[in-house]
């Protein structure tokens, strides 16, 4: 079985972008860990109503993280406990040596991040950019070792991202769209387990079968290294 790592900045990042993936292979066997940078504890949304405070939202986050993970089969989460919104005034290489030890201890064959350009938000594009760096420092070190190691980077996408493609910066880039169909009870689950950021999304709390014809049914990625060949997988 393989070992695929996703590192990203807030809870919910991993369930709001590629929940299905993930579910998809934890589902088939695979180890899935999940690094998750801060606790998003600066966060605007706290429920609708709210069902908690400034105070106590990064706890909550946090339990609401771990019931995503049940949800999609991840038994593997690890937090590096950094403050929300202040990952860009960090130290890049510190934060590159953080990610970069929890590398070393997974072994993955595939790492799925945000894209240093395109995350959108901060957090995101500085998380990425520190995980690119550290995949980078982890193949040399490990290209010195393992006589035909390999280790994939893949980038988080969007499907306007995948039609506008020809038009994209990263054109030169493979696309890869992942069918999360059959994963979408998993990926609902893990939705509504992130209820403070979730409930302003009234169609998420209609009938399962409702909500699930709601939710996007391909996630797309972006492969680090252009020259790879592979077909709409990550493993």
């Amino acid at each position: 079985m393989g070992r695929l790592l996703a590192v990203f900045a807030h809870p919910d990042d991993e369930t709001f972008i590629c929940a299905g993936t993930l579910a998809k292979y934890a589902s088939a066997g695979h180890q899935v860990t999940l690094v998750c940078a801060t606790l998003g504890e600066m966060g605007r949304r706290m429920g609708i109503p709210a069902i908690t405070t400034r105070e106590s939202l990064g706890n909550l986050r946090h339990l609401e993280l771990m019931a995503a993970c049940e949800a999609l089969g991840i038994d593997d989460l690890r937090l590096l406990g950094m403050r929300d919104k202040t990952l860009e005034i960090y130290p890049r290489k510190r934060l590159a040596e953080r990610v970069l030890a929890e590398i070393e201890r997974v072994e993955p064959d595939a790492i799925i991040t945000f894209h240093e350009e395109l995350g959108g938000h901060p957090d995101h594009c500085t998380i990425g950019g520190a995980t690119t760096d550290a995949f980078m420092a982890y193949i040399d070190k490990q290209g010195h070792h393992k006589l035909g190691f390999t280790t994939s980077l893949y980038f988080v996408a969007w499907k306007a991202m995948f039609e506008r493609a020809n038009e994209d910066p990263l054109s030169e880039q493979r696309y890869i769209a992942i069918n999360v169909l059959p994963y979408a009870k998993a990926k609902l689950a893990a939705f509504r387990a992130h209820r403070t950021q979730s409930q302003l999304h009234q169609w998420l709390w209609k009938t399962d079968r409702q909500a699930i014809a709601n939710l996007e049914q391909v996630e797309y990625f972006i492969a680090h290294d252009p020259t790879q060949t592979v077909e709409d997988e990550l493993l």
